[in-house]
């Protein structure tokens, strides 16, 4: 497989903790790419030029983060990220923490290239604040057994905030248990791994 990514993006991020717990990343070539440059290599295997983009061993372009890690869990079944009888929690979650990121992206991508003052950055803003506090909401530190694929969507967002959004979204201040789960998490060598690089 191949896997066009970035150092920085929390949904490239998603991807590669979870070939990481699958114990893929041997079976990986890793693309670095700045997708905001529009390399010719990513516009190759994605119109959007958006990372992540998987290609398959049978040579399929998948993109987006949502369905390239449901394709692993179904096509590398083991180690399971979602029980049978967990499938609607986890595709919850996971939803949660995508549209949380589309959020926080939205926020930065009208800071950079368009005006932060109109009603829709407003909106996005907001949209941000919601979405974080629905993803500390979700935590549930006494699920038993190892983190599924909801919870280490859950903890990418978190890390993400804390890398991106620290004095705007301050979710650990929030009360909870997020904080400390998502301490317990980020010791697993998928986290350790992948950590983006100092902003």
């Amino acid at each position: 497989m191949q896997l066009y990514t970035s150092a920085t993006s929390p949904y490239a991020r998603l991807v590669r903790v979870v070939l990481a717990e699958k114990q893929l990343i041997e079976q990986v070539e890793y693309h670095f790419v700045d997708p905001w440059q529009t390399p010719a290599e990513l516009l190759a295997v994605n119109a959007a030029c958006r990372v992540p983009a998987l290609i398959t061993e049978g040579g399929e372009a998948l993109c987006e983060a949502g369905v390239i890690v449901l394709y692993l869990e179904r096509r590398y079944p083991e180690p399971r990220l979602m029980a049978r009888d967990t499938v609607e929690s986890v595709h919850a979650r996971l939803g949660l923490a995508l549209s949380c990121l589309d959020a926080g992206v939205g926020v930065i991508t009208e800071r950079r290239h368009g005006d932060a003052t109109t009603p829709l950055a407003a909106r996005r803003a907001e949209g941000l604040q919601r979405g974080a506090r629905a993803v500390v909401k979700a935590v549930d530190d006494e699920r038993p057994g190892e983190p599924d694929l909801g919870d280490l969507a859950l903890a990418v967002v978190l890390n993400w905030l804390d890398y991106r959004f620290a004095n705007e979204v301050p979710w650990r201040d929030w009360g909870g248990p997020a904080a400390a789960w998502l301490e317990r998490l980020n010791a697993r060598p998928a986290f350790v791994e992948t950590r983006p690089p100092p902003t």
